[in-house]
């Protein structure tokens, strides 16, 4: 992962109670992305952190203020420890500061950061063993003064609607039956509640007929703020087409440029991209993915810069492309240059995305670091792309023993989309061949890609469909399986490749590229390595690079790895697909039943996500 904590937070799926020298600290980004590190120092423009025993630096201007704030707090002389408080050292060295509340012999219960936390005595060091017990002893015993009564963790207080509001913010949300839980505030579309949870590390919509009637006045408060936001947003961008801007050469885009931020915090970045809200940049520290920092954090010189390198860009770009117009079951598409055949197209500074003129592939080529190894220019890990699939299929039956699999195909879209550049989000919809509908959307942009849809189709249908959405490998080492070729020479070409993946219940399980499918299959036979909550992609046959697959929520959801349509080895082809359980039954069952609306959708709420960084970090 990426050592810049934007980056790091992707891999983040549990955080340990323990630091190695340092109580641990949330820190959090401009984007509200939030993760668990001790702090080691700090300077007018850096923050350095340990986390996950790696010493991480990070720019200040990339923080939130709450924890610019932090940093300098905790830069100063050692403040006199808090009533109450001790150090904690388990049995690997590892120490914390917690307030103790009780034990029972087994384990002890500590508040730390205002949070209970039972830790099992076994796991500690005897001389916080012999603290445990002593504490617990003195507590116990009336002739000594009893210690004042140790803080419990807070309850969660629900935030008010009517007080001081930030959409930087977590808040407190409470629901019709009492429960409360912290959260960020994203979006509200229409009766729909987005919520960041963890950090930013995981998204959740909540309808707002479940949310307290204080809490629903909360939402749609923040929702003014964001509209507002946004609606300044776009005054600012229009008055920076007027700014002047700084000469710039062609060559200026693959440069590092100093930025400053609005309270004068400076870093060196490469300017990847910039819409009305936010610059997309690579920072000089750790190359390893973009960052977006908002138009308003930066002073004038440097939003100077920023709309002059988006002016450059502008005007770099091809005029005038020869465009291949929409026809029937055919998206409108690039006719000539790189992007021949593709409809819609990302170029970011770590990987290239383009969505086929088809409307259901998405092909995701993998970039290296550029010849400096900071610019985004760099080559294509490999030539043959990594493919997202929006799947239909039905089956013919053939003499009541075979079962033959087809793809619906697409007859004609409605209101199809131009092609662009510059588009985050595309929505298809169109009209499959058994006169079937479906609405297939696609984020793509610098901090990842995320795909959903659905479709509609008669209750009557002979065949019915079953829709899911799958990532598909391709034969990344062809020329692994040349005739003659031995194991050995496999895995020297393959080498580290390996598919990661975390099953619901059981440990993450690691499936080595070079090793047989059969060989793999006799090893999990029995094993619950299917359905999985999340699948990682690493190794030499995809560079530098981790390819991270994560639905937002896999409640009602089945997502499943195996193998493709042909190969013996995982390098050959991995199929990582997605949909609901519903629609796993429906293909176990070789589509037979009920057209069923919940086999034919993927939900905007439960969408499957694709993160990639480069870098080990």
């Amino acid at each position: 992962m990426k050592t810049l904590l934007a980056f790091t937070l992707l891999a983040i799926t549990s955080v340990s109670v323990w630091a190695a020298d340092d109580a641990l600290h949330s820190w959090t980004d401009l984007q509200g992305r939030t993760l668990q590190a001790s702090f080691v120092k700090a300077d007018a423009t850096t923050v350095t952190i340990k986390w996950n025993g790696k010493v991480v630096p990070i720019p200040l201007a990339t923080l939130s203020p709450a924890s610019q704030a932090l940093a300098g707090r905790l830069s100063q002389a050692a403040a006199p420890s808090a009533a109450g408080m001790h150090s904690w050292t388990d049995t690997q060295g590892r120490t914390l500061q917690a307030v103790f509340l009780k034990t029972d012999g087994v384990t002890v219960t500590l508040n730390w950061n205002g949070r209970v936390v039972p830790i099992p005595l076994a796991t500690l060091s005897p001389a916080s063993q012999k603290l445990a017990r002593e504490l617990a002893s003195a507590k116990a015993t009336p002739s000594k003064p009893s210690e004042p009564s140790s803080p419990s963790a807070p309850t969660l207080e629900p935030t008010r609607a009517d007080g001081e509001l930030s959409l930087d913010a977590e808040h407190n949300w409470a629901s019709t039956d009492g429960n409360v839980i912290k959260a960020k505030f994203l979006s509200l579309e229409g009766e729909d509640l987005n919520l960041g949870l963890f950090g930013g590390r995981r998204e959740s919509s909540v309808p707002l007929s479940r949310l307290s009637p204080d809490s629903q006045v909360l939402a749609k408060n923040l929702h003014g703020i964001y509209q507002e936001k946004e609606k300044k947003a776009i005054q600012a961008a229009k008055k920076r087409k007027s700014m002047k801007v700084p000469d710039l050469a062609d060559n200026s885009l693959d440069d590092m440029h100093m930025w400053k931020s609005s309270d004068g915090n400076a870093i060196e970045a490469m300017f990847v991209a910039a819409d009305e809200s936010v610059l997309t940049l690579v920072m000089k520290q750790n190359p390893s993915r973009p960052y977006e920092i908002p138009w308003n954090r930066l002073d004038e010189p440097s939003q100077a810069l920023g709309e002059g390198l988006r002016r450059l860009k502008e005007k770099l770009m091809p005029k005038n492309p020869r465009i291949i117009p929409a026809k029937g079951g055919r998206l409108a598409s690039y006719g000539e240059g790189k992007w021949k055949g593709y409809n819609t197209v990302l170029e970011s500074a770590i990987y290239d995305v383009a969505l086929s003129s088809s409307g259901h592939t998405v092909n995701i080529w993998l970039k290296e670091f550029g010849s400096n190894k900071n610019a985004g220019d760099g080559d294509r890990a490999t030539e043959r792309p990594l493919q997202v699939h929006f799947r239909a299929i039905y089956w013919l039956k053939n003499d009541g023993k075979r079962r033959v699999r087809k793809y619906r195909k697409v007859v004609s879209f409605e209101s199809p989309p131009e092609v662009s550049m510059d588009r985050e989000e595309t929505t298809l919809k169109g009209t499959y061949d058994n006169n079937s509908t479906f609405e297939y959307t696609m984020e793509i942009n610098h901090r990842g890609l995320s795909f959903w849809g659905k479709m509609k189709e008669s209750s009557g249908e002979e065949r019915p469909t079953v829709f899911y959405i799958v990532m598909q490998t391709p034969n990344i080492a062809p020329e692994a399986t040349k005739e003659g070729l031995t194991l050995a020479a496999i895995e020297e070409i393959v080498g580290t490749g390996a598919l990661y993946v975390d099953p619901l219940e059981a440990k993450r399980i690691k499936l080595p590229m070079a090793e047989k499918w059969d060989d793999l299959r006799k090893e999990y036979n029995g094993r619950t390595a299917n359905p999985i909550k999340t699948a990682e992609l690493n190794g030499k046959p995809f560079g530098s690079h981790k390819i991270m697959l994560a639905p937002t929520n896999v409640k009602g959801m089945h997502f499943h790895w195996g193998k493709g349509y042909s190969g013996m080895f995982p390098f050959q082809s991995i199929y990582l697909s997605y949909r609901t359980e519903e629609a796993m039954k429906a293909i176990e069952s070789y589509g037979e039943g009920k057209v069923d609306s919940d086999r034919l959708i993927i939900p905007k709420n439960k969408r499957l996500n694709v993160k990639i960084i480069r870098g080990r970090g």
